[in-house]
C-alpha cells in the first residue's frame, strides 16, 4: 500500500537548467522561479554558502540523514489530496532540516570543544610527567648524594671514637715514659762530653738519635692524647708554613729537597693554637719529606688560597705515591704498609695532624696518584677580620 502511495506521489523531476531552480507547488506541478527573483536557492552561488558547506560537511550529513523519517512523513498523501503534497509536510522537512542542521553543527562545537581539552589535558599530562621525571632525577641525585655524606660522617664518627680511645691509653703511656726517656738522654750526654773515644762517643750518639726519636714519639702520644682547643689567637697562615718548614728542615739537614711555594697574594688569616697548629704542619711536611727519601729529585711544593670562608693549603711531594687500597687509612694511628708509599715509622703523624685540624674546625684528605707523588689537602675557616680591628677604633670596623 505505501509502496503505492509513493507510486502516485512521485513526480518526475524537470529538467535543470544551468540558471533555474526548480520547485513543485501544491499539485505536484514544476513552478519555474528565475534566478534574478531568489538568487539564494543555491547553496553553492556564494563563497559564504559554498566555505559553509565545506567546514560543516560533518554536520549536513547527519542533518540529511535525520530528515529522513520527516520525508517519509511528508511523502504519504492525504486522502483528500491523492495527487499533491501536503504544505504541512513541506513545513516539516524545511523545519527538520534546519533544527537538525543546528543540532549537528551543536554537537561537532562540543565535539571540537572537546577534543581541545582533551589535547589540552594530554599536554599537561606530558608536562607533568616530565616535571615528575625531572624531580625524581633531582632527588635521587639529593639522596646519593646525602647518602655519601652520611657515609663519611659516619667514617669519621669511627675514626673520632678510635682516636679517643686510643688517646685515653696513650695519655698515660707517654707521661709514663717521659720522665725515664728523658734521664737516659740526659746521661747520654753527659757522658759523650764527659768522655773523648771514639767508639764510646759513637755508642753514646746512637742513644742519643734514638733516645730522641722516642722524645718524638712520646710528644706526639701526648699532643694526640689533647687534642683539645688551648690559647686561640689569630695567625697568618704563610708564617705558620714557614715555621713549620723551618722546623722539618732544622731536623734533617741532610735532606735536600726543592721547595716551590705558590702563595695566595692576601693575606690568609686563622684563629687557632700556635703550638697545635704549626705541629699539625709540621707532622704533614715531615711526612712528605719522609716519602720522599729515595726519590732523586725531590720537590715539595706548598700552594695556598682563599676559597670562600676557608683558607685552602696543598702540600704535594714527588715520593712513590700510595696506593688506593690504602690511601683510606693513612690517618689511622700507627698505620704503616711496606707498599703504601708511608715510611714504617709514620706512626702518629697524621693521626695527629687530623685531630689537629678537625679540633680547629678544618678538614684535611689526601689523594695520591701512585709513582709520582702525594698531595694533602688541609682546609681551615677564616677568622673574621672585623672583629681583629681594636674596639676603640669603631669606624674601622663599619659601624
Amino acid at each position: 500500500m505505501l509502496r503505492g502511495a509513493w507510486r502516485k506521489a512521485r513526480v518526475e523531476p524537470a529538467p535543470q537548467q544551468e540558471s533555474e531552480c526548480v520547485f513543485l507547488d501544491n499539485f505536484g506541478r514544476p513552478r519555474i522561479l528565475q534566478p534574478e527573483v531568489s538568487p539564494r536557492c543555491s547553496p553553492a552561488s556564494g563563497s559564504w554558502g559554498g566555505a559553509t558547506m565545506r567546514r560543516h560537511a560533518t554536520a549536513f550529513t547527519l542533518a540529511l540523514l535525520a530528515t529522513v523519517p520527516a520525508v517519509v512523513y511528508a511523502t504519504v498523501p492525504y486522502p483528500s489530496l491523492e495527487r499533491g503534497r501536503s504544505p504541512v509536510g513541506l513545513l516539516l522537512i524545511v523545519l527538520a532540516g534546519a533544527l537538525s542542521t543546528m543540532i549537528a553543527c551543536s554537537l561537532q562545537d562540543q565535539l571540537r570543544r572537546l577534543q581541545t581539552e582533551l589535547e589540552a589535558e594530554q599536554e599537561r599530562k606530558a608536562r607533568f610527567e616530565a616535571h615528575s621525571r625531572e624531580m625524581y632525577r633531582e632527588l635521587e641525585r639529593k639522596l646519593q648524594e646525602r647518602t655519601a655524606e652520611l657515609r663519611r660522617e659516619r667514617d669519621i664518627a669511627v675514626r673520632t671514637e678510635k682516636l679517643i680511645s686510643l688517646g685515653r691509653l696513650v695519655g698515660g703511656v707517654a707521661h709514663e715514659l717521659n720522665n725515664p726517656l728523658m734521664a737516659i738522654l740526659g746521661e747520654a750526654m753527659i757522658l759523650r762530653e764527659r768522655y773523648s773515644s771514639p767508639e764510646l762517643s759513637r755508642g753514646l750518639r746512637v742513644i742519643e738519635q734514638q733516645a730522641r726519636r722516642c722524645a718524638d714519639l712520646i710528644r706526639d702520644l701526648a699532643a694526640f692524647a689533647s687534642l683539645e682547643q688551648r690559647k686561640v689567637q689569630p695567625l697568618d697562615v704563610h708564617a705558620l708554613l714557614e715555621g713549620a718548614l723551618a722546623q722539618v728542615a732544622a731536623v734533617a739537614p741532610g735532606r735536600e729537597v726543592k721547595v716551590v711555594r705558590h702563595y695566595w697574594q692576601g693575606p690568609l688569616v686563622i684563629n687557632g693554637n700556635l703550638e697545635q697548629l704549626q705541629q699539625a704542619l709540621v707532622n704533614v711536611i715531615d711526612n712528605a719529606y719522609r716519602a720522599m727519601a729515595d726519590t732523586p729529585s725531590p720537590q715539595l711544593t706548598i700552594l695556598s688560597r682563599h676559597e670562600a670562608r676557608w683558607a685552602h693549603l696543598e702540600i704535594s711531594d714527588t715520593g712513590t705515591g700510595i696506593e688506593p687500597e690504602v690511601l683510606p687509612y693513612i690517618f689511622d694511628p700507627f698505620y704503616s704498609h711496606p707498599q703504601s708509599g708511608m715510611p714504617l715509622s709514620a706512626g702518629l703523624g697524621l693521626s695527629v695532624a687530623l685531630g689537629l685540624i678537625r679540633a680547629h674546625g678544618g678538614r684535611i684528605e689526601a689523594s695520591s696518584d701512585p709513582g709520582r707523588g702525594t698531595t694533602v689537602s688541609i682546609d681551615l675557616p677564616l677568622a673574621d677580620l672585623r672583629m681583629l680591628v681594636p674596639e676603640e677604633c669603631p669606624a674601622e670596623r663599619g659601624l
